[in-house]
This record gives structure tokens, C-alpha cells and sequence, in this order.
């Protein structure tokens, strides 16, 4: 049985070719994208930035975004999982009074310190596995070493 690449598919009336579906845009955006981003990586930056130190949710958004862009991030991504995490008690949010709107600022907490350390101790491999593939992909797609 001959296998078919998508070049060779014919044209189908109103659906985009391969070419017209490849991303023109920078690909940085969309990295950490889905089920990856949502489940695993999204909720290590986010401890970890609470780690560093106590901010709100539009403050995370704006740390996240100072990440080169791999990480999109808007509110319908950050207050649901700072909800889960609170939920879990891996952080607390408390009120801040100083404000006019009444801001939440949350902090992590002892079990999200341990949850961290836990993420950091079974995620080093996969990030290690991920550079190494984006590496080697670099190397296939433009002849770079580094």
C-alpha cells in the first residue's frame, strides 16, 4: 500500500492546503500550549513565582508574559488555576485592603513549597529531554550547533 503525503492530497473546496495551514506567526506562542501547559508546566511557573514572592493574579499574568511570550496567558487561564491551587492549598489568597478594588494577593504555602519541590524533582527530566529535542530540531531545521 503506497502511503500518500499531504501534498499529495487533492485540494478539497473550502478547506486550507498544508501550505495555507503551516504558522506564519513566530511559533514562541504556541510551545507550551494545551493539556502540557495547563496540567504540568503552567502551574511550576506560577508556584515558583509565588515562590519568589506573593503577587496578584494580573501581576502573575504580567510576570508570565516577561517569559519570551512561550507562555500565553490571559484571565481565563490564571484565575482557574489559581483557584485549583488554592483548592489544593498549594497557595492562599488574601485581600489586599490597600486597594480600591480590593486585590487578592496570593502567597504559597507550606504544601505548595513541598508540591514545588516535588514538580522540580520529576519535571528536571522533562525539561532536559525538551531542550535536548529543540535542540536537535534547531540543528535539522537551520545547520546550528547551539
Amino acid at each position: 500500500m503506497a502511503m500518500r503525503s499531504r501534498a499529495d492530497a487533492p485540494a478539497v473546496p473550502g478547506v486550507p492546503s498544508a501550505a495555507a495551514e503551516f504558522p506564519t506567526e513566530l511559533w514562541g506562542d504556541r510551545v507550551f500550549t494545551g493539556e502540557v501547559k495547563t496540567k504540568t508546566v503552567f502551574p511550576a511557573v506560577v508556584l515558583q513565582m509565588l515562590h519568589a514572592h506573593p503577587d496578584s493574579g494580573y501581576g502573575l499574568m504580567q510576570r508570565i508574559g516577561t517569559l519570551g511570550g512561550i507562555f500565553p496567558v490571559n484571565p481565563n487561564t490564571i484565575y482557574p488555576l489559581l483557584r485549583r491551587l488554592e483548592e489544593r492549598g498549594f497557595i492562599r489568597g488574601e485581600l489586599e485592603a490597600s486597594t480600591k478594588r480590593g486585590t487578592t494577593l496570593y502567597r504559597i504555602t507550606e504544601a505548595g513549597e513541598e508540591r514545588l519541590e516535588s514538580i522540580k524533582a520529576n519535571f528536571k527530566p522533562y525539561l532536559t529531554n525538551l531542550i535536548v529535542a529543540l535542540q536537535r530540531l534547531r540543528r535539522d531545521l537551520y545547520g546550528e550547533t547551539s
